[in-house]
Formats: structure tokens, C-alpha cells, sequence
């Protein structure tokens, strides 16, 4: 009988050994699954982010073309031209830029509320100018704050384009 306990003792550390192996085992693959899992949705939210900070490039490319005849256009050129029409283009990229403002944030300001807050004056002023020369030096100034804002969108966009490739890139096993 004690060789029977004793073969059964043995039997069952062996088998309490092969189970903590096997538990082991699984908890690694689910480690690798987990990490997996967290790439997967990090690159989602990149993606998701290059895809607004694209619908926004958009938006500004189509600002900058509509404004470009206030900037270079004499004043007596002008006329004629709708620029209540024009407004609600730069009108639509401020509320674009405002709805994704927290892409820009810094400790120090946020750019986007800054580009908001002056683009939006420029426009009021826009809107309500009678005269062919206002309106072409404030269609200049808001085509100058547009293009001013173009390289911190750039920049953003950038950014983001290579944190989607980094997370993209597999990682080597340890």
C-alpha cells in the first residue's frame, strides 16, 4: 500500500507539474494575444485620427483656394463676386478645426482655438464689408491666417501617419 501512495504521490506531482507548465504556457499566449489586441486598437484610433486630420486638410486646401483671389486680386477685380458665398467655406473649416481641437493642444495654448478665435473675427468683419477694397484686404488676412495654420495641421497629420506605420511594424518575440 505504501508503494501505492508512493506511486500515486509521484503520479500526482508530475501532474501537478505538467498543469503549472501547461498554465505557463497559456498565460504567455494570452500575453501575446493581449499585447496583440492593444496594437490592433491603437492603430484603429491612429487610423480614425488620420482620417479626420485628412478630412480637415481638405477643408483648408478648399479655404485657401477659395480665399487665394482675395489675396491676389486688385480690390476693383473684385466685384461682383459673392463673398458671403466664400465665408461659408472658411466658416465650415473653423467649425471642422474647432470640432477636432484636441489634436493641437500644447501646454502653452491650444492652435486650433487660437486659428478659431482669429479666422472667426476676420469673418465677422468679412461678412459685413460693403466696399470691394475691405473686402479684399480681410479676405487676404483671413487667407494669411489660413496658410498660417497650414504647417501645425501638416505637422499633425505627419505625426500621426508615423505613429500609424510604428504601430503597424510587428514587434520581434523576447
Amino acid at each position: 500500500m505504501e508503494i501505492a501512495m508512493a506511486v500515486l504521490s509521484v503520479v500526482g506531482t508530475l501532474a501537478s507539474f505538467y498543469g503549472a507548465w501547461v498554465a505557463w504556457k497559456q498565460a504567455g499566449i494570452s500575453k501575446s494575444a493581449a499585447a496583440l489586441a492593444g496594437r490592433i486598437k491603437e492603430q484603429l484610433i491612429n487610423h480614425r485620427r488620420t482620417s479626420e486630420l485628412s478630412e480637415l486638410q481638405v477643408h483648408i486646401e478648399s479655404t485657401k483656394r477659395t480665399f487665394l483671389k482675395y489675396g491676389s486680386a486688385k480690390p476693383s477685380s473684385l466685384t461682383g463676386i459673392n463673398h458671403s458665398a466664400d465665408a461659408e467655406v472658411a466658416l465650415e473649416f473653423i467649425h471642422k478645426l474647432k470640432s477636432l481641437r484636441d489634436y493641437f493642444s500644447a501646454p502653452e495654448a491650444n492652435a486650433a482655438d487660437d486659428a478659431f478665435d482669429e479666422i472667426g473675427a476676420e469673418l465677422d468683419k468679412f461678412k459685413s464689408a460693403k466696399n470691394s477694397k475691405d473686402i479684399s484686404e480681410i479676405g487676404g488676412a483671413i487667407l494669411n491666417k489660413v496658410v498660417m495654420f497650414s504647417p501645425v495641421l501638416k505637422k499633425e497629420l505627419t505625426e500621426q501617419k508615423l505613429s500609424l506605420i510604428h504601430i503597424s511594424e510587428p514587434t520581434r518575440p523576447e
